[in-house]
């Protein structure tokens, strides 16, 4: 597909500027996504050409949304969601009162004229598996522009500001054909701008030639075309045309739903990239319409309700600092010659007036009382009967019933709570609902403490944050292909988890086996839960490692004793696991004793660990203490270095060896680590210790005292050359577990009062810094022997 330029890159400013205004076939009305002045322009607009056909730059996945969103009683901000059927690509197209497509929709629906959406089908795989990408408004290349020469000019950062200043605040007292002008103006730069600073993306460049194929299609009809100002002069009749290039790959089934949005998530500063800052005050000026007096009259009213915010935290401010504010923006309008202040003079007179250039203290409670004006809390509803899955609904009264957060709770901040559902069968529903959505990757539960605590311990209660969001009600709808109650949703979206693992190359693994039947046990799906377990089977034995099969062993018992609060066997398949799958477990664990020896996997030290305190604490058998205790000689000797440092400490841990010997061997692997290679064993073995030991070592006096003596008697030199390795081995701790170990480690050398553990620097840029102050002292001391 080619990435010529249009037909009025050739042209002048003003000659393309005529171009673009004076096309009717089709009428072309270029939009960014959210702009005041350009959607109270539009019906004024619209009316005057008469379409008989509406274009809205939108996936044509999304055309049977129209109506809804033309809805007489939907209340914006709403937003369409699309997201490919596997899970992937969410995206969201959000709208205000004050998008102009939403404007344009509202004005066809109320005079009868057929919508389209026009855009590339949010299938297609030219969009590729990411969201949809949204053009990055910040200058780009180095190549002098008509888009960089009138950054320049009119004195702003980036194209967002551009936009404001050549459109929005010009545009009071305009007619609405200027409006558009200046719009389609702006586009018409930054295309010029990408085209001469590189090409235009492959992916513009398919959506456009998908839209020019619309228009075709529709030949001889007066056509009005929503569409982005940057594509605008793509779409002319004199624009080069190219056909849609063949998709090398099938397009992929789509999930849309229209769902409530909210301001704050509205704002750019949210992280939504192409949003538009403090929609409220977006809100206000579309509602003035044109009238720069109106607009000056809500000014003065945003600058009340600041002041109020002000007062609310405590401080001063009075009508003697909101007339300041109003004066202030005022001001600066005249002085830029605009018909009327916009959000810039707002801004700049609330900093000037009331914050009183202190950046802290009341600098704080002013923007504070900025954000919650500015942006506000208003929040969408949808029209009575608009389409939903069956799921959508019933989540939500599900949710209302467990009193957890739902959409009435979307602008809230996330509420955290803790479960206790061994105890409480109103905490086990809730314990039941949380897994089933993320069995169903609904973004609405994050366990917390789960990166600070110990690897191996089960807790009684959970804590969790609990959110709603947009994206929470876009992939309950993606959910609901699935079933129409949530307890159906996780089972059909574990199945096909399921399902597309055995398409894999790499088929079921016995790690993804298990993980998949720990969900459906927490899900409480007891049919699949029972069909899963009876799968622990031949081929898990066959194919699990020891850290599979420990955690298998450790899933079975705890559904066993009842700890696991979404599900219970029944009477056979509980025999049957005593019976039959715990003894087959443990016997293909034992087997696996001889394949660690060259394993370089964590989840391995620490399942030596848990398998070695299980055997030992079955009753003894003739010659299986002196299998184990060989087993773990061997590993201790012969292993990988970090089966080395596990072994060594199961064998400390148990009894097997003293404490003072093992100290003893964690002397010497500090002692030997001399060079590079040295070093690196140092690393490993030691992880293995930390791995599986590292609650033994927090009481293990003599074990540490062996260890701090022999790196005490190292000089500078040894010591920092083995400073990496040691660093590098406490990072497989937790951070609860290396403060436990700080505070035993500094009480028994007396040195937690002294030590200072706030770094301004990285680690490894201190550790140079003293490599190259150590030979900057030998170097000295060997000019000048005595001085240091």
């Amino acid at each position: 597909m080619s990435s010529a330029a249009p037909a009025t890159a050739d042209l002048d400013p003003a000659a393309a500027m005529d171009q673009l205004a004076q096309s009717r076939s089709p009428l072309l009305i270029g939009v960014r996504h959210h702009s005041p002045a350009v959607a109270a322009a539009i019906p004024a607009l619209l009316s005057s050409v008469q379409p008989e056909l509406l274009m809205v730059e939108l996936p044509e996945e999304m055309q049977e949304w129209m109506p809804w969103l033309a809805h007489a009683e939907l209340q914006a901000p709403i937003a369409l969601a699309a997201v490919r059927k596997s899970g992937g690509g969410l995206a969201f197209y959000p709208f205000a009162d004050f998008s102009p497509e939403l404007a344009a929709i509202r004005w066809a629906d109320q005079n009868g004229v057929p919508i389209e959406a026009c855009d590339l089908p949010y299938g297609s795989p030219a969009w590729g598996d990411d969201p949809r990408s949204v053009r990055s408004l910040a200058p780009g290349g180095s190549a002098e522009t008509v888009a960089s020469r009138l950054l320049d000019a009119v004195g702003v950062r980036d194209h967002d500001e551009l936009w404001d200043r050549l459109v929005e605040v010009r545009a009071p007292q305009s007619s609405p054909e200027a409006v558009r002008r200046a719009a389609l103006g702006v586009g018409w730069a930054l295309r010029m701008a990408a085209s001469m600073d590189g090409e235009i993306p492959a992916l513009d460049q398919e959506r456009e030639a998908w839209m020019r194929a619309r228009l075709q299609a529709h030949a001889g009809k007066r056509v009005a075309v929503v569409v982005g100002a940057f594509h605008a002069p793509a779409l002319l009749s004199s624009a080069e045309r190219s056909e849609p290039a063949p998709p090398s790959k099938k397009a992929a089934a789509v999930v849309t739903s229209l769902i409530p949005y909210s301001f704050d998530l509205l704002d750019s500063r949210s992280g939504y990239p192409a949003g538009i800052r403090d929609p409220e005050w977006q809100q206000a000026v579309w509602q003035c319409g044109l009238s720069a007096r109106q607009i000056a009259e809500e000014l003065t009213a945003f600058a009340v309700r600041v002041g109020e915010g002000i007062r609310g935290q405590g401080h001063a401010a009075g009508v003697p600092d909101t007339r300041e504010v109003v004066r202030i923006a005022l001001d600066l309008a005249h002085l830029r010659r605009l018909p009327a202040p916009g959000r810039r003079e707002l801004v700049e007179g609330l900093q000037g007036a009331l914050a009183q250039g202190e950046p802290l203290g009341r600098g704080r409670a002013v923007s504070r009382a900025m954000e919650a004006t500015l942006v506000g809390r208003r929040r969408g509803r949808l029209a009575p009967g608009t389409p939903r899955s069956g799921l959508g609904p019933y989540v939500e009264t599900l949710l209302r019933d467990l009193a957890l957060p739902g959409p009435d709770s979307m602008n809230a901040e996330p509420v955290e709570m803790r479960l206790d559902p061994l105890r409480s069968d109103l905490d086990r529903r809730r314990h039941v609902t949380i897994h089933r959505l993320l069995a169903c990757a609904v973004p609405y539960a994050v366990p917390l403490d789960a990166a600070d605590r110990d690897v191996d311990i089960q807790t009684l209660t959970t804590r969790w944050n609990l959110r709603w969001q947009p994206a929470t009600a876009a992939l309950i709808d993606l959910a609901g292909i699935r079933g129409v109650t949530l307890e159906q949703a996780a089972d059909g979206s574990l199945r096909a988890r399921e399902a597309e693992a055995e398409r894999d190359d790499d088929g079921i693994t016995a790690a993804l086996r298990l993980r998949l039947l720990s969900a459906a046990t927490e899900c409480g799906l007891q049919s699949l839960a029972a069909e899963w377990l009876r799968d622990l089977g031949d081929a898990f034995l066959r194919d699990a490692g020891l850290a599979e099969l420990m955690a298998a062993i450790d899933l079975s018992e705890r559904i066993l004793r009842g700890h696991i609060p979404g599900y219970r066997p029944d009477e056979s398949t509980a025999r049957w696991m005593e019976a039959r799958l715990g003894p087959d477990l443990l016997a293909s664990a034992v087997r696996q004793l001889e394949a660690l020896a060259g394993s370089d996997r964590l989840e391995d030290a620490r399942a030596l660990i848990a398998l070695v305190g299980r055997l030992d604490a079955q009753p003894a058998t003739g010659g299986g203490d002196t299998r184990l205790s060989f087993a773990l000689h061997r590993l201790a000797t012969d292993g990988s270095p970090l089966m080395q440092g596990a072994a060594s400490a199961v064998r400390a841990l148990t009894g097997r060896d003293e404490v003072v010997a093992f100290g003893g061997v964690l002397g010497s692997w500090v002692d030997a680590a001399a060079d590079a290679r040295a070093q690196s064993a140092l690393a490993a073995r030691l992880k293995g210790v930390l791995a599986v030991a590292s609650p033994f070592l927090e009481s293990a006096a003599p074990a540490l005292d062996e260890l701090a003596a022999r790196l005490r008697a190292l000089d500078d030199e040894p010591f920092l050359r083995r400073l990496p390795a040691l660093r590098d081995a406490f990072d497989v701790l937790s951070p609860a577990s290396r403060r436990r170990l700080l505070a035993v480690v500094g009480d028994r050398w007396q040195i937690g009062q002294d030590l200072d553990l706030q770094l301004e620097h990285d680690p490894r840029l201190l550790a140079r810094w003293a490599d190259a102050d150590l030979h900057g002292r030998q170097a000295v001391n060997a000019s000048l022997p005595g001085v240091l």
